[in-house]
Order: structure tokens, then sequence, then C-alpha cells
């Protein structure tokens, strides 16, 4: 324990410590998810613990907008509440509180919290990242009047330079990915709005089969005997009907939907069958015919299923409208699954049209169509998706005419396939 009135003055040894924990800091949260950030930080407060020796370390993260402030301790305790000091703080000043009767009166609940958790001395530093301020770094003691050296502040400054550009890249990230999953969002409802007529019909069957057989039910039970029987399966069809229409409003609910991405292990041929049997009545009314070639015994993959699904739809949709015009050739629209190699899975969707004049990199760029009354974006969130997802788009001309789009993705575990015979 260090005697009261004690300055912590750093020793060579404590140099050398401090640069090497400034260097880990530095190549380990350079390029961190915030997922990752919330799993490294306890850890790396807990090193600054036993580097500065004190008792706890505490970092918060200045909230982006409305949002709420993030905590981080070097141990499982929630974080004590010191309102005075986090002002501080947020003003950009630095704080060295030798003993507690240094605290202002108006600091009344930091001197309470203090006393109720036996902490004696506290300093903090603010966190900057190019010159904005991001957050603040404070640590406490409770061995005593600590006078915190020039040197030692210098010190927690670098630190709390690393933090900072930490923090802000992972909240630069973090808003990256809100803004990507908002823009895939208005490229889902972009898309079905493409298939509203035909969703609409397609919908319709199944309820006006459920209004019919309902009617033809009540004239049965009007009748002076009951055919029990012809009731039954009249109410059977009823209910297959309303499963029917259950599950396309199902299939649409999820890819509207505007929830959190959501990761997990995939089948490609239940996400890829899904998309094709919501797109299936829109490739019917303009005289296409859907096939489907699933490859058997595929591994999965890891992703988002709504978004992958999206970027499915959005190659169906393009190859059905490349094959729009009238040039009097049979059309068709063929959609593959196959196992790349031993770590990837390809989704390609073939059509018979006129092929693609333009290289990918071309017709994926934002606002670029070539559809009189296209966005332009199709292409561009599709890529943007397959691209987070650690894939790869593509495209490609047929050698029979027409041209094939298709993405691959990394297999969950490449070594499960394939399958011993």
């Amino acid at each position: 324990m260090m005697p009261v009135g004690a300055s912590r003055k750093l020793a060579s040894a404590d140099r050398l410590r401090f640069q090497r924990l400034l260097s880990h800091l530095s190549a380990r949260f350079s390029n961190l998810s915030s997922a990752d950030l919330d799993r490294e930080m306890p850890g790396a407060l807990r090193r600054m613990t036993r580097l500065v020796g004190v008792e706890s370390a505490t970092l918060l993260a200045f909230a982006e907008r409305d949002g709420a402030d993030r905590c981080w301790s070097a141990d499982a305790a929630m974080p004590p509440r010191l309102p005075w000091l986090t002002a501080q703080l947020r003003r950009g000043r630095s704080v060295r509180i030798r003993r507690l009767a240094q605290l202002p009166r108006d600091a009344v609940v930091d001197r309470a919290t203090c006393r109720a958790l036996g902490v004696s001395s506290v300093v903090a530093v603010p966190l900057r990242a190019g010159g904005r301020l991001v957050g603040g770094l404070t640590l406490a003691t409770s061995d005593g009047e600590r006078r915190w050296s020039r040197e030692l502040m210098d010190q927690l400054h670098l630190l709390g330079e690393a933090v900072g550009h930490a923090l802000a890249a992972a909240t630069a990230r973090r808003e990256t990915g809100r803004l990507r999953q908002q823009l895939a969002h208005i490229g889902r409802v972009s898309a079905l709005g493409e298939l509203a007529a035909s969703l609409a019909h397609e919908l319709n069957q199944p309820l006006a089969a459920i209004l019919n057989n309902a009617e033809v039910a009540q004239a049965h039970l009007a009748a002076a005997v009951v055919d029990v029987p012809e009731l039954r399966a009249i109410v059977n069809d009823i209910v297959a009907d309303d499963k029917r229409a259950t599950e396309i409003i199902r299939r649409l609910r999820g890819l509207l939907n505007k929830g959190q991405l959501e990761h997990a292990p995939l089948d490609v041929n239940d996400f890829v069958n899904e998309v094709a049997e919501l797109a299936r009545h829109d490739a019917g009314r303009r005289n296409v015919p859907v096939a489907l070639a699933l490859g058997a015994g595929l591994p999965r993959v890891r992703g988002d299923r709504i978004q992958l699904q999206q970027v499915v739809l959005n190659m169906i949709l393009n190859g059905l409208e490349a094959m729009g015009c009238e040039d009097g050739k049979p059309h068709a629209l063929t959609i593959r699954t196959s196992a790349a190699d031993r770590t990837a899975v390809t989704v390609a969707v073939e059509d018979t049209g006129p092929g693609i004049a333009l290289g990918l990199d071309r017709l994926a760029q934002p606002l670029y169509s070539t559809k009189a009354t296209g966005l332009g974006m199709g292409l561009a969130i599709s890529r943007t998706i397959i691209d987070a997802h650690g894939g790869r788009l593509s495209a490609t001309n047929n050698a029979g005419g027409g041209a094939t789009f298709a993405f691959t993705l990394p297999v969950e575990r490449a070594p499960s396939w394939p399958p011993p015979s």
C-alpha cells in the first residue's frame, strides 16, 4: 500500500509496461467492432488498474445524438454514479482529486458515492479522437491520499487517446452498419413494390376460394339434410386456402421486417426456395418459367436471412426485367445453388435475356440504372450486403445468351463438408 501523501512516480519498469500497454491497446483496438469492444474493454481496464496501482477503472463513452452513454468497468460491478466528475469530463477537463475533501460543494452525489465505496482518491481524463471529445477514463483508489504525478497524467492522456480512437472507430462502424441496414430495408420495400400487383393477385386467389367455399358451406347448412362428409371437405379446403394466404403474408412480412441484423446458420436452399415462391407468380405473369436447380447436401452458411433473401429477390427481378423485351425468343429463368468448393456456397440466377454490356463495377454503382424507372440501388445494395457477409457478387454473360448474376458465401464450418461417404 502506498503511504498517505505519496506520489505515484513511474519507474523505468513501469514506463516500459506503460509503453507495452499503449502499443497493445493501439494494435488490439484499432479494428474492433462494437461487440468486440464490449468484450475486450474490461480486460484492458484491469491491466490499467494493475499498472497504475489503483483498485478500480471506469470508461465512459459519450452517446451520439440522443442515445445513452456506454460504460465499462474493470470488474463486473455497476460503475459508480459520479455526476459532477462526468460533467467535468464532458467539458473536456482533467480532474485530480488527492482526497475527497477537495471535491466542491456541488459534488454531493460524488462525495457520498465515493465514501460508500471506500474511495479516497480519484483521477479522470477526457478521451478525444481527432480533437473530438468521445468519453472519459476514471481511476480510483482506496489506499489513502494520492498526488497523481504530472508524468502519470501525461501517460493517462496517451492511453486516453488510444482508447478514444478505438471508441470513435467502433462508433463509426456501428453507424455505418445502421445506415446499411436502413438502406437495405429501403431496397426491400422498393423490390416488393415491383411485385405488388402480382402479390395482390396471388393473395386474392386463396381469399376468393375461402369466400366461395364459405358460401357453399352456408348453402349446405341451410339444406334439410346436412351432407357432413361434403361439409367436412369444404372446411378442409377453407383451412388449406387460409394457410396458403397466411404463408404469402408471412413471406411479405419477413422481407418488410426492419429488425436488427441476425446472423445465424442458414440453409441456402431454404431461403432461396422461399424467395422463388414469392416471385413465381410475377414470372408467370410475364410468361417466364422459373426452374430451381438446388444442390443437395450443401453446407450451411452464416448470415442474415432477410438481407440474403433480398439479394436473391433483386437478382430474380433483374433477370425478369432483362427478359421483358418482345424478341420472339423463348425465355426462362433458372435459380441454382451449388458448392463452389469446400469453403463456399454459390447462388446463381441465369436469364435468357440480351446479356449485359457493362461490367459489374459499373452496374453496381449507386444511382446507375439501365431501367427507365429504376432507382439504380438494387445491385449496389446487394453488393454491400454480400460484402458485409464476407462473400462476393459477380455478373457474367452466358455462352448461349443471357446473363448470370451470382454470389458466393463462406460456409459456416468448412471441414464439415463434404459429408463422409
